[in-house]
C-alpha cells in the first residue's frame, strides 16, 4: 500500500499566519485535482465549532480532522493525541497538518515571524522550508537545502510541495514504467493515484501466495484476479467490514 505524503505547517507561536498559508496550499492542491486530508492539533483543547478547522473545510479538504490531548473531531473516545495515530485515519495520498512540531513525521515548513525566529525553532536544520513574514536577517545565515518563502508565495511553495509529493509516491512504486497499471509510467501513475484516479500498483500489490512455507511468485493479472475473486466473495457475507485491510485464507488437505 502506498503511504501518504505529509507535509507539517509548524510555528513557535500563534498569529503568524500558519492557517491562512496551510489552507491556501490546501485551496491551490485541490484546484489541481489532488486528494487532500487536513490534521488541525489544537493545543488548548477542540472547541466543537473551532473557527480555524472550518477554514481548511472551507479549503476544500476532503477530510479534516482536529486533534487535542483529550478530544479528536472525528468524536473517539480514548483518542491519541499523536500525529502518527491519526493519519491511519485519513486515506487521502496527501496530508497538509497544522502543528506537531515534535512529530518526525512528513516535510515541515517553518512559519514565522523572521528567519532568526525561524532558524531557533528548526535548531537541526531538517525542514523543508521557512515561509516568513520579513526577510530581515542575512539570507546567507539558512542552509543551501532549506528553501525560503514570503506569505505571498503561496504558489512557489505549492509547487515544491507537490513536487515533492509526487516524488514521495513515485518512490515508493517499481518504477519499472511496466504499462500493467494502465499508465505510461509510474510518474503517471502517480499522479492519479494523488488525484484520486488509480487505487493501488498492481506489481507493488501485497497479494501473496504460498504453499507448503514457499512464496510463489504471481504476476499483476493473477494477483488482480485473485483478489477480485476474494474480495467478490467475502461482499457476499455477512458481519464483513465494507473495505478490510487484511485477509487471509488457509487450505488445508488432509490425506488417508
Amino acid at each position: 500500500m502506498v503511504k501518504p505524503y505529509i507535509v507539517k505547517f509548524v510555528s513557535m507561536k500563534s498569529g503568524v499566519g500558519k492557517t491562512r498559508l496551510a489552507s491556501s496550499i490546501v485551496r491551490v492542491l485541490k484546484q489541481k485535482g489532488y486528494v487532500v486530508g487536513v490534521v488541525k492539533h489544537c493545543a488548548h483543547g477542540v472547541d466543537v465549532e473551532e473557527k480555524d478547522s472550518h477554514v481548511y473545510i472551507a479549503s476544500g479538504a476532503d477530510i479534516v480532522i482536529a486533534s487535542s490531548r483529550d478530544l479528536g473531531v472525528i468524536y473517539r473516545s480514548r483518542w491519541l493525541d499523536s500525529l502518527q495515530h491519526i493519519v491511519s485515519y485519513i486515506d487521502t495520498p496527501i496530508i497538509v497538518v497544522e502543528g506537531f512540531k515534535e512529530s518526525l513525521l512528513g516535510d515541515t515548513i517553518v512559519v514565522a515571524e523572521d528567519l532568526q525566529e525561524a532558524l531557533t525553532l528548526d535548531s537541526k536544520r531538517v525542514a523543508l522550508a521557512y515561509v516568513v513574514k520579513n526577510l530581515g536577517v542575512e539570507q546567507g545565515a539558512v542552509p543551501e537545502n532549506i528553501n525560503v518563502f514570503t506569505l505571498d508565495d503561496v504558489e512557489k511553495l505549492s509547487n515544491l510541495i507537490e513536487r515533492r509529493a509526487l516524488d514521495y509516491i513515485h518512490n515508493q512504486l517499481p518504477q519499472t514504467n511496466c504499462k500493467y497499471c494502465g499508465y505510461n509510467s509510474c510518474m503517471e501513475f502517480a499522479i492519479a493515484y494523488a488525484k484520486g484516479f488509480a487505487k493501488e500498483c498492481p506489481v507493488k500489490s501485497n497479494v501473496k501466495l504460498v504453499v507448503d512455507g514457499k512464496d510463489i511468485e504471481l504476476n499483476p493479472f493473477v494477483k488482480r484476479l485473485l483478489k477480485s475473486l476474494i474480495f467478490g466473495f467475502i461482499n457476499e457475507l455477512k458481519d464483513v467490514p465494507r473495505e478490510p485491510r487484511n485477509v487471509v485464507i488457509k487450505i488445508e488437505r488432509s490425506f488417508g
